[in-house]
């Protein structure tokens, strides 16, 4: 029995011995695998802020109205058609920025047009109204020389018929005279 109490007692020292191992490995393996699990978790972490980042700034720059960024993403995840989108949207709105600069040069080039055509059309006004001053003048210079004659005619007109009435008295006197002869 002795024997059996120590093959027994040093089963038990092995049991409690593996035990031992087993714990310390399986606290060993649990620190290794918190070990990765953290590493994992912050390249994961820094693979996904870092390009969130870069898109982010580069958001900002645009809002500023700098419209000169480059993006490069190589990466084809979320975060790679988001940088590709933003660089869409950057290129959409360059070509915005030509076409109104290109409208907004148009607009000022109509604009000297239309104010240079406003400045012939005010000049040619000033000088229509200014014939038409004249002309204006000259029909009253007409006027006054139309009621002129008709004063004049009217004249003329009562001196004929007085010249006329004096002639036939003339020839009255001279028709008496002639039967008296």
């Amino acid at each position: 029995v002795a024997f059996q109490e120590s093959l027994m007692s040093d089963d038990g020292k092995l049991v409690t011995e593996e035990g031992r191992n087993a714990i310390s490995i399986t606290i060993a393996l649990a620190a290794l695998a918190a070990s990765i699990a953290v590493s994992l978790g912050v390249w994961l972490t820094r693979s996904i802020v870092h390009p969130l980042r870069r898109a982010v700034a580069l958001a900002k720059t645009v809002a500023a109205g700098d419209l000169n960024s480059t993006v490069e993403s190589h990466s084809r995840d979320e975060v790679g058609e988001l940088l590709l989108a933003l660089k869409e949207m950057i290129d959409g709105l360059k070509d915005i920025v030509v076409k109104v600069r290109a409208g907004t040069t148009q607009i000022a080039i109509a604009s000297g047009e239309v104010a240079a055509g406003n400045l012939d059309l005010s000049a040619r006004t000033e000088q229509q109204a200014g014939a038409l001053e004249e002309t204006a003048s000259s029909m009253e210079q007409l006027n006054a020389t139309v009621r002129q004659n008709t004063d004049s005619a009217r004249q003329a007109n009562q001196l004929a018929v007085a010249a006329a009435e004096v002639a036939r008295q003339g020839g009255a006197v001279v028709a008496e005279v002639v039967t008296t002869m």
